[in-house]
């Protein structure tokens, strides 16, 4: 009517609490909720707006000013208004967790969400299970858990979205992925109205691996009373979710452990057979504070494993890298650098070297026996293990002693003529005898 004046008003939830007041039906929000916007036409004269405190006041307060709503003040109100709600879905967080069986047939994967996550009103919640890089989506449940055959990447995700703005008929199991879908929400550059955990909890699925390890030097010389033993993976090793991988040295045949370390190296101050090994095991099933160094071995641990014949889900590589540890004189005998060219497995490297290697004592070894065949003299060449008498005895084909000498000889390299010359043409074995270590190499004369 004449006199009046109209006005928009914005109000807030169910009690309508008066947020904002224009002259046009459009207003700004900044956080999600219910939102309704009225019209008042009223004549400023009978009704004192400034009576309104926005975020106290409310639609009804001012409705029961007016005749409409019991009071005395001739004006209108649509209490109705037009109402919209407002919504900021949000998928929230999951933890992922922790798998601790070793995957055979099947194995179930579930997760626990943070807290974090908004539903509005007429939204819905669903958990989608993606498989690999690309999140190729393969399952959709109510909670998040889920039971997979294979092994491989899993990713469990959060999905917070509105039935009637978003239809999942358009998934495809084993061809959709989650990024198609991401790319239809708001999140992800489209125009639904929707939330996506992305990142999800992830899970890693398979056999706990070891994998192998290579030695980076088989033969090792203790340098200033120290050597460092270095492998290197093979990158062959699998570990699961909710798994870890540590690095196992252990010293001689028996496999003693002496350390342990999260990288495949360790300094060592003894001579000795040593390997590395690989463990990837679970903390809440493998407790490690059972492993006493210097009196726990290898073959124990393993032992506990189901490859071993127990029941824990874990991977040992037992045979690991192997490292032999020899003293400085030793390996000067020897000339390192050559040494280590020639042997490139333990196969190959000779018993009694690794002999030295376990005790640290130098054993009698025949290097070469020349010419063969001799005529007159054959020359020998051997490493005495200790200063002192070196006993050389040489046997016939029929295994009677046909020949006798001993040597003052002092530690090291030794090289000695021998004299054959009364020897008839055949087969001989030449046997050496230094500090109750016996070598022995055969020969032939020939006349």
């Amino acid at each position: 009517p004449a006199g009046y004046s109209t006005v928009y008003v914005l109000t807030s939830g169910a009690g309508l609490v008066i947020e904002q007041a224009g002259a046009t039906p459009s207003f700004t929000v900044t956080q999600a909720g219910t939102y309704t916007i009225h019209t008042l036409v009223y004549n400023p004269a009978t009704l004192d707006l400034s009576i309104v405190v926005p975020g106290t006041t409310t639609g009804f307060d001012v409705n029961g000013l007016l005749v409409q709503g019991g009071g005395s003040i001739c004006a209108s109100l649509d209490v109705a208004g037009a109402q919209f709600t407002v919504s900021n879905p949000n998928a929230g967080t999951l933890t992922a967790d922790a798998v601790t069986s070793c995957f055979t047939d099947s194995v179930t994967l579930s997760a626990t969400p943070n807290g974090d996550i908004n539903v509005p009103a007429g939204y819905s919640t669903v958990y989608v299970l993606t498989s690999g890089a690309g999140l190729v989506i393969e399952q959709a449940g109510a909670t998040p858990s889920f039971t997979v055959t294979q092994a491989g990447t899993y990713t469990i995700h959060t999905l917070v979205y509105n039935p009637a703005t978003l239809d999942l008929s358009i998934v495809v199991p084993g061809t959709t992925t989650g990024f198609d879908v991401n790319g239809l929400l708001v999140q992800g550059g489209g125009s639904i109205c929707a939330s996506l955990d992305v990142a999800g909890a992830q899970f890693v699925i398979g056999n706990p691996s070891a994998g192998t390890l290579t030695s980076a030097s088989l033969i090792n010389c203790l340098d200033g009373g120290v050597a460092t033993l270095t492998a290197n993976p093979n990158g062959n090793a699998v570990q699961p979710s909710g798994f870890q991988t540590i690095y196992v040295l252990t010293r001689g045949l028996g496999l003693v452990i002496q350390q342990v370390s999260a990288t495949p190296t360790f300094n060592v101050s003894q001579t000795g057979l040593y390997r590395i090994h690989t463990l990837v095991y679970n903390p809440a099933t493998l407790d490690l504070s059972i492993v006493v160094p210097g009196t726990t071995t290898g073959f124990d641990v393993n032992s506990l494993l189901i490859q071993g014949g127990g029941t824990i889900c874990a991977s040992l590589d037992v045979t690991g890298a192997p490292f032999i540890v020899l003293p400085n004189f030793i390996c000067n005998l020897f000339g390192f650098g050559n040494f280590v060219s020639t042997y490139n497995n333990q196969s190959e490297i000779p018993a009694n070297l690794i002999r030295m290697a376990e005790t640290g004592e130098l054993s009698l070894m025949v290097q070469n026996v020349y010419p063969n065949p001799a005529v007159d003299l054959i020359s020998l060449d051997y490493i005495a293990p200790v200063s002192g008498n070196t006993i050389v005895t040489i046997f016939n084909a029929m295994g009677q002693q046909v020949a006798a000498n001993q040597f003052d000889d002092q530690q090291g390299f030794v090289s000695r003529k021998i004299d054959v010359s009364e020897l008839s043409s055949g087969n001989y074995l030449i046997r050496l005898e230094n500090n109750n270590s016996v070598q022995t190499s055969r020969f032939n004369v020939k006349k």
